[in-house]
């Protein structure tokens, strides 16, 4: 970690006692380098605890402190992120922003971070996706400039537009036969379509769709591997959407599917209308949804579980944000490695038992949230040949 993070790191400690002699010995010697770090010092730990008086705020009224934490944090960056008592769960108040942010004014702001180092092979993702016709080719869908069409039967596929792709067919009754095209997204890219119906999908990252270019059977059925946000249209016909778990089943309604292959369950959430889950295809076991309601399906056992959530966080990433609600950093850094597009893993075991409450915007580079992580917690971050190693 650079000087800043690490000055900011023992003033947290000052506060909550747990600093070490050696670590004492290196604060003080940054604090007798100049008035200014004295000052900051003084102000930082005036109080017993950071995180537990809310008089810290009167610490830090300086009109350029406060633009210094508007440009490091922002307001739609990231949501506080909580303690629970008992367990080792992250903990961070925006009093304890605030000081970093302090600390950070005081420090040059051109100083290198190991943690850019990342930032060097990795991107936010962006739209981009695989179109697979039934035929076996291809079309890159972050290659297609302007708009195309592509014809398949009495379908046609407009592609290129701001909206995705759109599929339109022609009004005939007469019986045609299921013609299948598969949308892939890579990780650190999603993309959205319209089917005939006028159905809107979003497909998350890391993810792939399979579906008729035009519904001729007396079911909507597509097939789901990773995250789709489904507005699915009204019709007579029901809408099933088919995961390697059992199969969730609609008439018209808004709802999203966490559904990825390396995923111990599947998770629908449910914004609009009602759902049907059937864990099994085999069994007449099923639970039905209400807006609200999330169905958590255990895929060892195919058990199901409802729960009464806030549906934001588990769709805002539609609307371009990167959420975690109470989620260990497993899964936190799993989700991170969908959309930036990097591997990592483990070396302290017992990190991954901490857990998160944030939002960010997912346009931010991916170096920026693990520094705000590191923050939080004991955790600690390094880039080693491209990999993220959890210390």
């Amino acid at each position: 970690m650079d000087r800043k993070f690490y000055i900011a790191e023992l003033i947290a400690k000052e506060n909550k006692g747990s600093i070490s002699s050696e670590e004492k010995t290196k604060m003080e010697q940054w604090v007798n380098e100049s008035r200014e770090n004295e000052r900051v010092y003084r102000q930082a730990t005036n109080n017993d605890s950071l995180l537990d008086k809310a008089a810290i705020y009167d610490l830090f009224s300086e009109e350029r402190a406060w633009k210094v934490v508007g440009n490091r944090i922002g307001e739609t960056s990231i949501i506080p992120i909580f303690r629970r008592r008992f367990l080792r769960y992250a903990a961070v108040l925006i009093p304890l922003l605030v000081a970093f942010s302090l600390t950070w004014f005081y420090f040059d702001k051109n100083e290198p971070k190991g943690l850019s180092l990342l930032d060097q092979t990795t991107k936010p993702g962006t739209d981009k996706a695989v179109l697979i016709l039934e035929d076996g080719s291809e079309i890159d869908l972050s290659q297609t400039g302007n708009k195309k069409s592509v014809i398949q039967g009495k379908t046609t596929a407009l592609l290129g537009g701001k909206k995705g792709i759109s599929y339109f067919t022609e009004d005939d009754t007469s019986p045609t036969p299921l013609i299948y095209n598969e949308l892939k997204t890579p990780k650190g890219g999603k993309y959205n379509l319209t089917l005939t119906d006028g159905t809107k999908i979003w497909l998350n990252a890391g993810s792939s769709l399979r579906f008729p270019v035009a519904f001729t059977d007396t079911t909507r059925n597509v097939f789901l591997t990773g995250e789709a946000y489904f507005e699915v249209s009204h019709g007579e016909k029901p809408f099933i959407v088919s995961t390697n778990t059992g199969n969730i089943r609609v008439l018209g309604t808004v709802f999203n599917v966490s559904a990825y292959a390396d995923d111990s369950e599947i998770k629908t959430t449910l914004a609009e209308g009602s759902v049907k889950i059937t864990p099994d295809s085999a069994s007449d076991r099923y639970k039905i949804l209400f807006p609200g309601n999330q169905a958590i399906v255990k895929k060892q056992d195919k058990s199901i579980n409802i729960e009464q959530v806030n549906v934001a966080f588990y769709t805002s990433w539609v609307e371009n944000k990167l959420e975690f609600n109470n989620e260990n950093l497993e899964n936190v850094m799993k989700r991170l490695a969908r959309w930036y597009n990097f591997t990592y893993e483990f070396e302290n075991e017992q990190a991954r038992n901490y857990h998160f409450t944030a939002r960010f915007d997912n346009n931010q580079q991916a170096s920026s949230i693990l520094e705000m992580l590191e923050m939080t917690t004991e955790v600690k971050f390094e880039i080693i040949n491209q990999n993220v190693i959890i210390k």
